[in-house]
């Protein structure tokens, strides 16, 4: 998940330096799959964890939560757009967001890996099975 969270990441970032319209494609392409491979492990992880007679409500909760957390982020950096457009204009203002939005995940996925490897090395958590 970690990973998935870095590849997002470093692709927003990525799509704020780009310089031509054609460079878009590639790089989003780029962040794209790290985007959906962080939903996806997150319902994967859930379900590894639950036992299968609630599987039903973690995956309703984990499904809200996405859902809430995307609005929110969404409804944040609609703001943030909308503050910034008049003192930057808006192509500075959209390339500052995905800066400050890729750091964001960035950093989380960098704290979570470290949180996990911590917990592991304690032996609070099982080490992550690797199939």
């Amino acid at each position: 998940m970690a990973l998935a969270g870095a590849v997002a990441g470093s692709g927003m970032i990525g799509l704020s330096l780009v310089w031509a319209r054609w460079l878009y494609i590639p790089v989003f392409t780029w962040c794209a799959p790290g985007l959906g491979l962080g939903w996806t492990f997150a319902s994967v992880a859930t379900q590894q964890v639950i036992p299968p007679a609630r599987a039903g409500e973690a995956s309703g909760v984990v499904l809200t939560a996405l859902i809430v957390l995307g609005a929110i982020a969404l409804a944040a950096a609609a703001s943030a757009i909308t503050a910034l457009t008049p003192e930057t204009g808006p192509e500075q203002a959209y390339d500052t967001i995905l800066r400050t939005g890729g750091g964001i995940i960035l950093g989380a996925s960098a704290l979570a890996t470290l949180i996990s490897r911590r917990l592991v090395a304690r032996g609070l958590v099982p080490p992550p099975r690797r199939n």
